[in-house]
């Protein structure tokens, strides 16, 4: 059961998303027709050239297209922060201390998923926009010591990490 559950859609990203959609489809169509049909126009590309642009325009489609939705999920086990196939699933007995990110977005070179060392160590950044607020979560263990996520209401998340925090180190 998510004691804590959030959805942040950057509808930015959805200006690149749907020109990428449409390649695919268009991409997609002349591939079938190509193959059912004939040829397309005097001199057309090869089938298989077709076959690999959808292919292609498909599989970078699918892959931004889940960039325009982080997701933050807050339980009794674990903390997870979902953007697109990314996923980060940290149990509660890492986690050291949560505060809020004063950092630009820029100490991370820009929004998006991001791995930076920063005063050496390794910090996972998941920002969907720059003027989002962010949380930093220090951890223990592992390579990436630090994770950074977008929120909207970084009172509420900081509020049910320290309590968990509490009782992981009890």
């Amino acid at each position: 059961m998510a004691l804590y559950r959030e959805e942040i859609r950057d509808p930015a990203v959805m200006v690149v998303v749907w020109p990428l959609g449409l390649f695919a489809l268009g991409s997609l169509a002349v591939f079938l027709y190509q193959l059912f049909v004939g040829p397309v126009g005097k001199n057309p590309a090869p089938t298989w050239f077709w076959a690999v642009m959808a292919a292609v325009f498909i599989g970078v489609f699918w892959l931004v297209k889940g960039l325009t939705r982080l997701v933050i999920e807050l339980n009794e086990e674990h903390l997870v922060v979902r953007f697109g196939a990314f996923r980060s699933k940290i149990p509660w007995e890492r986690v050291i201390e949560a505060k809020e990110d004063e950092r630009s977005a820029l100490s991370y070179w820009g929004v998006g998923l991001r791995l930076v060392r920063l005063r050496g160590r390794w910090v996972l950044a998941y920002i969907p926009g720059a003027r989002a607020k962010r949380v930093a979560v220090t951890l223990r263990g592992g390579m990436v010591r630090e994770l950074v996520f977008a929120t909207r209401n970084p009172d509420e998340v900081l509020r049910v990490i320290h309590e968990h925090v509490e009782k992981a180190n009890t």
